[in-house]
Parts: structure tokens; C-alpha cells; sequence
């Protein structure tokens, strides 16, 4: 077994990278954590992945307990396949590049095999369920990866175990097309790390810690010269960013004030907040902002403006 964060494992295609390796229509990473900037830079060997935490690695224990209940949940609903005890690792020559996936659990049935996989959240809006019920898309281009590795083209199953709320089974069909694609774009990820072309910089959290990690070091006295337009926008941002936090504070606190204990606030029938469980007993508000465009319909069609 290839231990995960291993430098023979950081060196491979893992579906676990996959997510940082594709972009969207907006040349964004689907991954939500980390950026193709600092993927790039830990598989070539020249910055370490950040050291697991001990909160970190209490998430992942617990990740592991849950895999034992995840795993009867996945029996219940699913009477007629078999389920391994824990992980399997499987690795797929056929490949033009090396690879590696780690799967949860294997489910079986005769000859047919398929993916199950388990994470979990504090509740399902953590892991990145909008409300629609779809799986959030770097979890499934992972999965669709390991389907692909492992040649189990049979339905996907994602176990979420949430905290908070009854656990939720979502499912990821097998695409040829979209396999395809991510073959080419991991052959180009890999040969660019054989080339040592590194992707550009982005605004992510991900790239500024790397960037941060490249150069530890300060030389005393030494001074680089910005150029006066890029040290004007970047001093500018940093007096919006924080006008803005503010304004957004006190509409944050008024919107509370108004719900009371109300779960939602709503426009209509649009949702623009909730109010969650959040740590030792208090409460989290969480903004719908992907619902703004439905609430500026929403004002046009009372002014009586064209759609």
C-alpha cells in the first residue's frame, strides 16, 4: 500500500488531484482547497504539502470511524451487492501516465464492481450541496477518476456522513467523453512538470501560501522595485476589501436581527440566507450568494422591467 502524501504517491496521478488539475470556462480549478499552482509545485518535489494538524488529523480519524456506519448505511440501501472491509488501492498500466487510486470501499456483485466513497461534513452544506442535491463537482471528477483507474464503469456511490442530518447517497454515472478528455489533461500536467513549466499565478489561498513557502527566507536590505500602477491597485484593494468587509458585517448582523430564530430568510420563495449549528452551541449565518441573479429578476419584474 502507497501511503497518500508519500513522495511516491505526490509524484502520480491520483484522483484525489484531479480536481486541482481541471479548470473551469473561467481557467478556475474545480478544487475548492488547493490550486494547480500548489499541486504542480508539491508533485515536482519543490515545496511539501502543508503538515497535517492535529485538529486536521482528528478529521481524518473521525473520517475513518465513519466509514465503518457509511459502510452498513451503504449495505441497508444497497441488499443485493457486497461491500469490502476498507480501502482498496488499484493502479491501471493501460494509462499513458502513472497512476494510483485508493477507493473507500469496493462494492461487488458477481462480477460487476463499483466505487463507494465516503466523506464527511458537518452538515451537507459543508460539503458543498447548494441545495440541489448534486454532487459538488471536484468530488465527482475525483470519483469519475477512480472509476476510470479502476475500470468499474458501474454507478458511483458517494456516502456523505453529515453531523448534522441523516447521511445522503450521491451518485456518479460513468461519461466516456469526460474520461477522454481528462486523460489528455493529465498527460499535459504531466508533461509539464517534465518540462518544469509551472502554471501562472492565481488569486487563490492555495497559491498565496505557496508562494509564501517558495521564499522562507529574508535577505535584509533588499529591495524590489513594483511598478507605481501595480503598487497603487494592490494598496486600493486592500483599502476595499476592507470597506467592504465592513459593510458587509453590518448587513450580516441586521439580516439576524431581522430572522430572529428563523432558520431562512427568504425573497419569495428565493433563498438569500440560513441559519446553521455552528461550534460550542452558537449559530452560523450562510449567505445564498449563487441565488443573486434569481433576487435582480426578482426586483425587475416588480419595477416592471424586461427580463
Amino acid at each position: 500500500m502507497i501511503e497518500p502524501g508519500s513522495p511516491e504517491w505526490l509524484s502520480i496521478i491520483t484522483p484525489s488531484k484531479v480536481p486541482s488539475i481541471l479548470v473551469d470556462q473561467h481557467g478556475t480549478t474545480i478544487s475548492r482547497w488547493k490550486s494547480q499552482y500548489t499541486l504542480w509545485h508539491e508533485m515536482a518535489g519543490i515545496t511539501a504539502p502543508a503538515p497535517i494538524s492535529e485538529a486536521r488529523q482528528d478529521d481524518f480519524d473521525y473520517g475513518h470511524a465513519c466509514e465503518l456506519a457509511a459502510r452498513e448505511y451503504w449495505k441497508f440501501k444497497n441488499p443485493d451487492w457486497r461491500i469490502s472491509q476498507g480501502e482498496v488501492q488499484i493502479s491501471n498500466p493501460d494509462l499513458p501516465f502513472p497512476n494510483l487510486a485508493t477507493i473507500d470501499l469496493r462494492g461487488s456483485r458477481g462480477s460487476l464492481r463499483r466505487v463507494v466513497e465516503v466523506k464527511t461534513a458537518r452538515d451537507l452544506g459543508e460539503f458543498g450541496d447548494d441545495g440541489s442535491g448534486e454532487i459538488p463537482r471536484d468530488y465527482a471528477a475525483q470519483i469519475l477518476m477512480q472509476m476510470l483507474i479502476t475500470g468499474w464503469h458501474d454507478t458511483a456511490d458517494l456516502v456523505c456522513w453529515a453531523q448534522y442530518g441523516k447521511p445522503r447517497i450521491y451518485h456518479v454515472e460513468w461519461d466516456a467523453q469526460i474520461a477522454e478528455a481528462i486523460v489528455t489533461l493529465c498527460v499535459g500536467w504531466m508533461e509539464s512538470l517534465a518540462q518544469g513549466r509551472k502554471p501562472p499565478l492565481d488569486n487563490s489561498v492555495s497559491t498565496y501560501e505557496t508562494v509564501r513557502a517558495l521564499h522562507p527566507e529574508i535577505d535584509r536590505g533588499a529591495e524590489v522595485q513594483i511598478p507605481p500602477a501595480e503598487a497603487y491597485e494592490l494598496l486600493a484593494a486592500d483599502g476595499t476589501l476592507k470597506a467592504a468587509e465592513k459593510q458587509l458585517r453590518g448587513r450580516k448582523t441586521a439580516l439576524l436581527d431581522q430572522m430572529g430564530s428563523a432558520q431562512y430568510a427568504m425573497v419569495g420563495d428565493i433563498k438569500i440566507a440560513d441559519r446553521r449549528p455552528h461550534a460550542k452551541g452558537s449559530v452560523a449565518l450562510v449567505l445564498a450568494p449563487k441565488n443573486i441573479q434569481q433576487i435582480a429578476d426578482h426586483i425587475d419584474a416588480q419595477e416592471g422591467l424586461p427580463a
